[in-house]
Order: C-alpha cells, then structure tokens, then sequence
C-alpha cells in the first residue's frame, strides 16, 4: 500500500512540474520589409501590426531588411524557423524579382501567401516644373534626342517591366536607374537625378496635393480619385493594365494553427474603421495565392522585354 501511494505521489510530482502547453503567440512576431521606412509597403505593415498585435496579444514589430531587390528580406525570412514569430511584408514588385534578379536564388515555392491588404495601381511622376503632361510628351522628347532617366524599386521589378512594356509599344529606349523602394524614388525626383519615376500613387500623393509633382499617367483601368487629372495609360493609347498588391507571407511549413492564428489577426485588423477608410482589403490565403500566382506569370511573360 505504502509503494501504491509513493508511486502516485511521484506521477502527481512529476504532472505537476511539466511545463503547461505552450499557446502561441508567447513573445513579439516580428514582420521582415523589404521596402524603405515611409514606403508604401512599410507604413501599410506597420498600421496593420497595430491593430492586428491587440488580437494576437504580443507586439508585432516591423523590421526593415531592405536591398537586392527584396533579397535580403527573403534570406532573413527563410533563416528563421517556419514557427509563426516572423512572417514578411511583400509587394508584387518583389515577388516579380523572382524572374529576374533573384531568379534561382529564391522560389515562389518557398513561401506561404497569408493575406493580401491592399491593391494599388503603378503610376509614372514628374517634377511640377517639368515639361511632361502625359507620357506621350515624354517619348516624344526621348524623339526628339532628349535623354530622360527613369527610375523606380529595383530592376526586373513590375514597375521596371511596366516602363519596359510601355517604351517597348511606343518604339523608344530610355535608361532605367534601380531604388530601394517608393521613399528612395521620391527622393531622387525631387534632387533631379531622374527625370521620371514609376512608383505608386500614394507614395506621392503627398508631394501631388503640395505642388511639388504631377502623376502623368496611372496603370489602372480607371483613374485614381485623388488623382482625377491623372490619364491611365489606356487613355493614352497603351493597352496596360498593371496592379500592384501589397500582403504578407510566411517561410513554407508553418503549423496551421498558427498560421490561422496570424491570418485571423490580419483580417480583423483591416476591419478597422480608419483602415477601412483608407481602403484596405483582405484576401484570405487561398485567393491571395491564387491572384499573387497570376500576377507572377503575368510579370514573368514581361521578362522577355529585358533580354
């Protein structure tokens, strides 16, 4: 009897001392950008954390990996477990680095789509003194012997294959300079090292509405309201439409709980009121793989524009 009740003793020490389930999340996740601080893709990242990290009941912090196109970000995220503590901020300029730059170095198989937040379309900008009121005014004075730069995130990124498709129909060469991200774009417009920039209309709607820039033609298949006087590329007679998302992945394998964990988190968090205004979305996993797969073969039928 004494051996009977010492063994239970020691089952009820042993249960005791084992340490409770683990729930996750336990400590801060953290979001790998690859895009500048201020860019569309960074501050589109971090509101999202702000409300997402209340349901989640840890921090969510915002990490900028930025450089080789996206790159670094990719190598950061797949040098981390597949655990749900850090998952990456992306956009389809990004992804589209797959086909060029990046290409062998990294695979679309390697990551997970969670969620996409938003979707915006591409647009060329200029300097408010410049002489461009459309894009066609550009080309004719690349016609004409005018060297006009363009540039805009990386090379082999949509926007540089959307400038590409663009002189492609309109017959003239121009000569591409490659930035980190929107931010780095607005900053070399405004020190006049590029004479065009593609970037995306909220990177410089602020810069629009001071008078520092105009928005000469946007990739949308409508025009963009704040932007009422902003021609899409149609209108100009380029059949282009080009639409950029902005989301979130994570390195392939994450356990499924967390996974919807994190996702649940994501779509509550673009449920916000203020987020709402702002015209965030949310595409669950399955549409979001989906869309960000046919705008990666859209964008890999562009590539041949580089060669």
């Amino acid at each position: 009897m004494k051996k009977l009740v010492l063994a239970l003793c020691v089952a009820v020490f042993i249960f005791a001392v084992q340490p409770a389930e683990a729930t996750f999340p336990e400590r801060p996740i953290t979001i790998f950008n690859a895009s500048t601080a201020g860019s569309p893709a960074d501050v589109a990242a971090r509101q999202v954390a702000h409300y997402a990290e209340q349901h989640l009941g840890q921090p969510m912090v915002v990490s900028n990996r930025t450089g080789g196109g996206g790159g670094v970000m990719f190598t950061a995220l797949l040098a981390e477990p597949a655990d749900g503590y850090t998952i990456g901020s992306v956009t389809a300029a990004q992804m589209a680095a797959l086909h060029a730059q990046l290409q062998g170095q990294f695979s679309l198989e390697d990551f997970e789509f969670l969620a996409n937040i938003q979707v915006d379309y591409f647009c060329f900008a200029v300097l408010s003194d410049s002489p461009f009121y459309t894009i066609n005014d550009v080309f004719e004075a690349i016609r004409g012997g005018r060297e006009v730069l363009f540039g805009g995130q990386g090379t082999g990124s949509s926007l540089h294959l959307m400038a590409l498709q663009l002189a492609n129909m309109a017959d003239v060469n121009f000569t591409w300079l490659p930035f980190q991200g929107g931010a780095d774009s607005v900053v070399n417009l405004l020190g006049g090292h590029v004479g065009v920039i593609a970037t995306a209309p909220a990177t410089v709607r602020q810069y629009v509405e001071a008078g520092q820039m105009r928005v000469i033609a946007v990739s949308g298949d409508s025009r963009v309201p704040f932007l009422p006087d902003a021609q899409t590329l149609r209108e100009q007679g380029y059949d282009i439409v080009l639409t950029q998302y902005r989301g979130f992945i994570a390195r392939r394998g994450i356990p499924e709980e967390i996974r919807a964990q994190i996702i649940d988190a994501i779509h509550k968090a673009t449920q916000e009121p203020m987020l709402q205004e702002q015209g965030f979305i949310f595409m669950g996993p399955e549409e979001f793989t989906q869309y960000a797969r046919e705008n990666f073969d859209q964008i890999g039928e562009l590539m041949s524009l580089m060669q």
